[in-house]
């Protein structure tokens, strides 16, 4: 069967009612995780996410991120669709303290990096006496 075909095909034809009942699909957003002596480095694919559609919390040692996709829709009427929108959610549990007031993250080209700087553990040095 031809693209043509396939897109001429009843059974494919989607209806803008069953285009409204679709539920939003939540994704999983694929990521990468660096670590060094100083920081961790979290890499997230995030296309089509704009910064004000992205929100990233931290509470107690839960990181969770989580993103809508929003698309503009061109005029006309749907005809054939595999292209999906939904949300990102992602949740990280930090078994180690962080810097949490260092935290950046930059979203650039649909790709998420959140930088979270180890906290240096505090050490004291003791002072010995002697008799």
């Amino acid at each position: 069967m031809s693209v043509s075909e396939l897109l001429k095909s009843e059974e494919n034809i989607t209806t803008e009612q069953e285009k409204t009942q679709r539920p939003r699909a939540i994704y999983t957003p694929s990521t990468d995780l660096y670590s060094n002596e100083e920081e961790h480095l979290l890499v997230l694919d995030l296309p089509g996410v704009k910064e004000s559609d992205l929100e990233i919390s931290l509470e107690k040692d839960e990181l969770r991120i989580s993103a809508k996709t929003s698309v503009s829709e061109p005029k006309g009427n749907l005809r054939y669709s595999e292209y999906g929108t939904g949300d990102y959610k992602r949740t990280f549990l930090i078994s180690e303290p962080v810097e949490e007031d260092k935290i950046s993250a930059i979203l650039k080209n649909g790709v998420l990096q959140l930088k979270l700087p180890r906290k240096k553990p505090l050490s004291k040095k003791i002072e010995v006496k002697t008799n």
